[in-house]
This record gives structure tokens, sequence and C-alpha cells, in this order.
């Protein structure tokens, strides 16, 4: 398998942050579930300071995955695909590219204006230039946690195509980005 996309599927490392980010995307929509129905104290901190964490990976992984897909080819849409379709699927990917940069941005900045730093695994905590401020702080909560819906219906939608593709369309959309385009059928 290449490392660089093709015209036909995605390369190993797109692969790769692309399952490493979904995986990371899930773990973080249900640990900030599972965090919003604590009771303050101990165990909601740990869980926040974890999605916290986790976050900072997934965003630098998101970085990564965007400007590698800017310095790669994208593999081609299936010859078949109607016009409608090929506009729905670019519109859902790069909104889930801008909701997941809201929810990775609006979360630290809710963190920030609540007067914290950002700890890492204990290593080290990362400490935003911006003033704590209660209104501020409502309003990128409220944006946190509004946008994390955003994320979650594109995922729907970004999933239900992937198996719309793979199951009635029958085409390599789903195989392109898990194990590999056919040859030659």
């Amino acid at each position: 398998m290449a490392l660089r996309n093709t015209s036909a599927e995605f390369g190993s490392i797109a692969k790769w942050l692309h399952w490493l980010i979904a995986a990371g995307i899930l773990l973080l929509i249900y640990l900030g579930l599972e965090q919003a129905a604590m009771e303050r104290g101990p165990e909601k901190l740990a869980a926040r300071e974890t999605h916290g964490a986790i976050a900072l990976i997934v965003f630098v992984l998101m970085t990564i995955r965007l400007v590698w897909r800017w310095v790669n080819a994208v593999p081609a849409h299936p010859a078949e695909t109607p016009a409608w379709q090929r506009i729905s699927a670019t519109l859902v990917h790069w909104g889930l590219y801008i909701a997941v940069f809201v929810q990775l941005i609006s979360g630290p900045i809710t963190v920030a204006t609540g007067g914290r730093s950002i700890p890492f695994f204990g290593l080290f905590s990362i400490s935003l230039p911006v003033a704590e401020n209660e209104d501020d702080h409502h309003l990128w909560e409220e944006v946190h946690e509004f946008a994390w819906t955003i994320v979650a219906l594109l995922l729907v939608v970004h999933v239900l195509a992937a198996l719309y593709n793979h199951f009635i369309a029958k085409n390599d959309v789903l195989r392109r980005m898990t194990t590999g385009a056919r040859r030659g059928d």
C-alpha cells in the first residue's frame, strides 16, 4: 500500500489519520457526554482533563490531516456518481473539518476563559493567552456544547453515505479508505 494518495484510493497515511481521528472524535464525544452527566468533583475533573488531552492529540492529527489533504491527490468520485452526491460529499467533508475544528478550538477557549490551563496527561499544561471572563466563558461553552451536535450529525451522514456507496451503489468509496480499491473488476 502506498503512503501517498492516488486518484483511485487513499494512501496509508491518510487512512491512518482518518481512523485515528475517527476513534479520537468518538472517544471525545463519549467522554464529553460522560463528564457532562457527572457531579462536580475529582472524577469529573479527571474526565475533563482526559477529554482535553485527547482533544489536543486530535487537534494535532486534524491539522496534519488537513495539510496532508492539501499536498496529496484526493481520490476521484466514482464516474457514475451524480453531481448532487459529489457536491453533498464535498460539503459534508468540509463541514466535518470545520465543525471538528470549531469543537477543538472552542473547548480550550472555554477552559481558558474559565481561568484554567489545559493539562496534558499530567506531563505539562497549556495556558492560552486568553483573559478569564465569565461572559466569554459561557459563550464559548455554548458554542462547544452546540457544535458537537453538528459534528455528530455530520458523522452520521458521512457513515451512512459510506455504507450506501458500499452496499447499494456497490462502488469503492468505502474500500478506498479501508481495504483498498478493487483492481480490474
